[in-house]
Parts: structure tokens; sequence; C-alpha cells
């Protein structure tokens, strides 16, 4: 019990539950006025906030994008002209290793390596995106090209995209590379969440056959943890939330734009 108290006090002095709390004062605050509609506004306020930071249901958002992809057997996966691992997964770095610092996604890059670890293609084509910063350009997958070439990996071949703006432009560079290459298959390496979107952008702009490869989960769909109620709310729902909502607009935006066909969303 001391433990929750204790927890929960170290809780309100995080952001998103300095917020909750301040929220919740307010109304107090307002209602002792008379102020009701302004203290209806604020608790409304307070209750999302609680719903979002403390409760299920953002991790149950963005695991209905996760769950298809559930049980796939890596080992089990067809041979293919190329890995493709789409970037997103990690970002420039002073500091780091190989100048990388790999986030909450970097379970992409470890699934890429394993498939080429069973054999399963001898080429990996890393997209990403790319910045300049004081006149000095870093493309993530140049940086994870040359992080690759520091290990024994003379038997593999590795094609950085160079800076990519969004998924269609990785499709259109793979679909240039497969043209000149004659591939046929490729094996589509990203976070569960964006499969389906990703999936269907490279159905539509390539003429490969696509096999979906499923990484970086990110809920109890994959991780082994409680899904549970808190008393204080946390930033991580709202990380969740904000997940869902990038993969559901997008979709409907690449849907919308005609990047998505209406054969590949079927699929």
């Amino acid at each position: 019990m001391l433990d929750l108290a204790l927890r929960s006090v170290l809780r309100l002095l995080e952001p998103v539950g300095f917020l909750w709390a301040c929220l919740l004062v307010l109304t107090v605050l307002l209602l002792r006025r008379g102020q009701r509609r302004a203290a209806a506004a604020s608790g409304a306020l307070a209750l999302f906030v609680w719903i979002i930071g403390a409760t299920p249901l953002p991790g149950s958002l963005l695991g209905s994008l996760e769950r298809p992809w559930v049980g796939v057997q890596r080992a089990q996966l067809p041979a293919a002209d190329a890995i493709v691992l789409l970037g997103g997964f990690s970002a420039p770095s002073r500091e780091e290793v190989g100048r990388l610092h790999f986030n909450v996604s970097a379970d992409r890059a470890v699934t890429a390596l394993e498939l080429l670890r069973l054999g399963k293609a001898k080429t990996l084509v890393v997209g990403g995106s790319a910045l300049t910063v004081n006149g000095e350009p870093f493309a993530e997958a140049d940086l994870f090209k040359d992080l690759l070439a520091t290990f024994k990996t003379n038997e593999l071949e590795i094609i950085s995209l160079g800076g990519c703006k969004h998924t269609r432009h990785e499709a259109e560079k793979v679909a240039k590379l497969a043209q000149e290459r004659g591939w046929k298959r490729v094996l589509l390496v990203t976070s569960a969440s964006h499969l389906k979107r990703a999936a269907g952008v490279f159905r539509t702009t390539t003429p490969l056959e696509v096999t979906p490869v499923p990484s970086a989960f990110l809920t109890s769909v994959s991780i082994i943890t409680s899904d549970s109620t808190d008393l204080v709310p946390r930033a991580a729902g709202f990380v969740k939330l904000e997940g869902w909502l990038h993969e559901v607009i997008g979709w409907r935006m690449y849907r919308w734009r005609g990047w998505i066909s209406d054969e590949a969303a079927a699929k």
C-alpha cells in the first residue's frame, strides 16, 4: 500500500500527472465559485486525460492494428530477392555507437538482421528520413549501412535508399531498384501497427510480390505486461494514441491520394 501511494505521488510530479492534478484542482475551485459550465469543461478534460493516460484503451486501439500480424513465423517465410527495412527506427546522434540512437521501433532493425541470419535474402535495403544540421547531412539509411559495415557483412549487400520523405517515397525507390535488378519478391519489415499501410503502398507502387514481416509491437498483443487501470495518468497512453491516430489518418490519406489501390487495400 505504501509503495502504491509513493508511486502515485511520484507520478503526480510527471508532466501528464501534474497537468491532470491541476485540472482536478481547477474543477473543484470552479465548482465552489458556482461556475458550473467552466467546471464541467475542466472536469471533462481531466477525465479525458485520465482515460488516455491511465486506462488500457489506447493500448487496445493500437493493439487492434498489431493483432492481425501475430503469429508470423520468420523461419517459415519464403526466400526473397531483398529484405526492405523501412526507416523510423533510429535518429542521428553525436555520442552513440555508429552515430545512431535507436528508438522504440528498433525491433525493425533486429528483425531485418534476423531474416538475414536465416538466409531469407542476401540483400538488405534500408529506408528512412534525412535531415541537415549546420550544413551537415544525416540520412538514417546511410548511418545504419555504415554501422553494419563495421561488422563482418562482406557476404551481404546493403543498399541505402538515402533520405526518403515518407513510406511511398521509399516504395518508389524500391520499385526503381526492382526494375533495374529484376527483383520479384521482397520481405517488407516495419512496425506491426504500420504494416497494413506500408504493404498497401508497396503493392500499389511496385510490381513486386510483397511479404509483410511484422516487428516493433508496442502493446500487450506481444509485450508481456498487464493491462491495468492506474490511479494517475502517464504519458505512455498518449504515445499509443498518437501511434494509432497516425496510422488511421495515414491510411485514409493514402487511400484518398490514390497511393493505395482498391486491390492492394483488399489484401
